[in-house]
């Protein structure tokens, strides 16, 4: 007796042999792309000792030719997932968000957090002396300035590039 979630090819329905229906085509796509984005968070940590981040959250255990050995793993692993999708005559979806736009999205993120540095919002915590509400308030304002330097040089690159398109 055949399983139960194996289902005989009906040729009345349209489908060719060995073709996923719609609902499960998708969930395979959207399983393939779960698994990408896993796969780019491990290049993210095996990179992450490259980063100048002074709050780094991994420590650097392996050796470049061990993280090399893992690249290998990854890349070949993605070649699989594309396979995959085309044993089910599917492509990987072209990518939809401007590298901008989640940047952009990201500084906006920054700019809440470092507006919830204000004294007003550390109230919870205890009072902040009053020797230190002038500095936290400096520091809030440089903190703040970058930022906005960077969104302003992100909105003049997407102007740029908006405009380049249009010609």
């Amino acid at each position: 007796m055949k399983d139960a979630w194996v289902l005989s090819p009906d040729p009345a329905m349209g489908r060719r042999s060995g073709q996923l229906n719609d609902p499960q085509q998708r969930h395979l796509r959207v399983s393939c792309q779960y698994v990408d984005r896993l796969l780019s968070d491990m290049e993210s940590v095996l990179h992450a000792a490259a980063s100048k981040s002074p709050f780094p959250r991994y420590v650097a255990d392996l050796t470049p030719a061990q993280s090399g050995v893992i690249e290998d793993h990854i890349h070949r692993l993605r070649l699989q997932l594309v396979r995959t999708l085309a044993w089910q005559h599917m492509e990987p979806q072209p990518p939809e968000i401007p590298a901008t736009r989640a940047v952009i999205t990201d500084l906006s993120f920054i700019e809440v957090a470092i507006e919830e540095m204000k004294p007003r919002y550390m109230l919870g915590y205890g009072a902040v002396p009053e020797d230190a509400v002038s500095e936290l308030n400096g520091v809030i304002d440089e903190l703040r300035s970058v930022v906005q330097g960077m969104q302003r040089y992100l909105r003049e690159l997407g102007a740029n590039l908006d405009s380049r398109a249009g010609s």
